[in-house]
């Protein structure tokens, strides 16, 4: 049911991205994050992190990277003597990072998360019952806001963007009439209405298992309704919001493609039920004799590299089957390392194939260095794994 959920809120979202870079929205971010303040490039790069972070706690991270693209080339275009892959690269990976983590703050933020309650559920995890929307937000989001601070100095320090002389390099890329719209208004509530319903009907879908179906075709209603809205009711001018070419023209067509070849081997390793022999080779790399702390950590390294190459759901069914009984003997509660992978698999920064969001960014960014890509999303992956652990073994209490 999740699953067919989160389809329906992914059609929505993504018109409702199509109607944000119709309505000049991006251009009016940028105005508002540099046409008045001229905040330098650090300070933008938090606002980006937070944006997109926030964004992905009630909508797919895809979406939200997908939304949040047309901005990052205006950016990019506003440092108009920064010739080189720096900048391009540094705000993408700012919107990269911040739409990964925010997908950890909440239960129906990514399909990883749900996995985890599917699993728990199935298998009758101890303590699963403590798992629910509201207490996940409860430690997820205080998460979400440290992870963030964490890759905001990374990108910092990673390209020296507190020493660099920005305020002097920035221009607008358009004139200021550019930033509005006559139906800019619309969108803003097109936006609103499409935030709270799908938080407010994912809700209601992990509260309320029992009336699943129900929930689920209300999803399906609110997506067609929404689609009618779109393209056959008219607004001012007698025309409808959107048309059919507007779903199509100025998409990240590199990215895209890149995407597409992500989710299909992804599709192949998990129709070839590959999780069992990869099961069996990682089981290999993880150590007995080591301190709780350390076989944790270890297991959240694993995880993290290998939805590098992997689908995070292949990777992610195959740490499930090896820890359980590994730590039932350590002493730890299953459900804190079940938790640790979980969130490991979202916590992937290094390649461009690991996530959708990775491949949106990579392939719909133009002068992207992947040098930089892969060096500081490596440093990313060992620094997140090491908080995620410390921070679920200290402070997420389950049961």
């Amino acid at each position: 049911m999740a699953q067919l959920q989160l389809i329906f809120f992914f059609v929505t979202g993504f018109l409702v991205s199509r109607v944000v870079v119709k309505t000049h929205l991006p251009q009016k971010l940028v105005y508002l994050l540099m046409g008045r303040s001229h905040n330098s490039i650090s300070i933008t790069v938090l606002y980006l992190i937070g944006t997109a972070a926030i964004m992905s706690l009630f909508i797919p991270n895809a979406i939200t990277m997908l939304t949040l693209l047309p901005v990052l080339d205006l950016l990019s275009k506003s440092f108009q003597k920064d010739q080189s892959s720096q900048v391009p690269t540094m705000l993408t990976l700012a919107v990269l990072y911040g739409a990964n983590i925010g997908g950890m703050g909440t239960i129906t933020g990514t399909p990883t998360n749900l996995a985890l309650v599917a699993y728990l559920g199935a298998y009758n995890i101890p303590n699963s019952a403590g798992i629910t929307f509201f207490n996940w937000m409860l430690w997820g989001i205080p998460l979400v806001i440290l992870l963030a601070l964490l890759s905001w100095l990374l990108l910092c320090l990673g390209f020296k963007a507190w020493y660099s002389n920005a305020n002097q390099q920035i221009y607008m890329p358009y004139v200021p009439n550019e930033t509005e719209h006559f139906i800019q208004s619309y969108a803003w509530g097109i936006i609103i209405f499409y935030i709270v319903s799908a938080g407010l009907l994912s809700f209601l879908l992990s509260m309320l298992p029992d009336y699943g179906l129900v929930i689920l075709v209300l999803t399906g209603l609110i997506t067609i309704s929404f689609s009618w809205l779109l393209f056959w009711y008219p607004v001012t001018g007698g025309q409808p919001i959107l048309e059919l070419k507007d779903t199509y023209s100025n998409l990240p067509k590199k990215g895209l493609e890149l995407l597409g070849i992500v989710l299909i081997l992804g599709g192949i390793l998990y129709f070839l039920d590959l999780q069992i022999w990869f099961a069996n080779q990682l089981s290999n790399f993880i150590p007995h004799n080591i301190s709780p702390f350390g076989f944790v950590l270890t297991i959240a390294l694993i995880t993290t590299f290998s939805t590098e190459l992997l689908s995070n759901t292949l990777v992610q069914l195959a740490m499930f089957l090896i820890i359980l009984p590994l730590a039932q003997n350590i002493g730890l509660p299953p459900i804190q390392v079940l938790l640790v992978v979980t969130l490991s698999c979202t916590c992937a920064f290094m390649s461009p194939i690991a996530t959708p969001v990775n491949a949106l960014a990579f392939g719909g960014t133009k002068n992207m260095s992947l040098m930089r890509f892969m060096g500081i999303g490596a440093i990313m992956n060992i620094l997140g794994s090491v908080f995620i652990t410390f921070y679920v073994l200290n402070f997420v209490q389950i049961g």
